[in-house]
């Protein structure tokens, strides 16, 4: 693997660069995000607009509050496209979303 590949395969948290001790908050954040996906997934499914917004949402400012501003960008996103009840590209945005949690755990481990 390029360096190139592994640096963008690993998200770390901008919190924890300038405060290590919340390694404990931020890892409890991270560990949560395959469940908070699965929740998004599941009222995507029963296409709940107003839910997901609110999910999203949360998770943008939870995203940004924990240092990962790419995370909180992309629910940005994925709360604009529910409120207005668009579907195009949510699977996208769902996959990517589940990179970057798969990404902010690889950030956690190398810590």
């Amino acid at each position: 693997m390029s360096d190139k590949s592994e640096r963008s395969s690993r998200l770390e948290s901008q919190l924890l660069r300038s405060d290590p001790e919340l390694r404990d908050v931020v890892e409890e954040f991270v560990v949560g995000l395959q469940e908070r996906l699965a929740e998004l997934e599941r009222a995507y499914a029963a296409h709940q607009w107003d839910h997901l917004a609110a999910l999203a949402h949360r998770l943008k400012g939870a995203g940004g509050s924990y240092g990962y501003p790419e995370i909180s960008a992309l629910c940005a996103e994925m709360e604009s496209a529910f409120k207005a009840q668009q579907a195009d590209g949510l699977r996208d945005r769902f996959e990517h979303l589940r990179r970057l949690a798969e990404a902010a755990a690889a950030g956690l481990r190398d810590v």
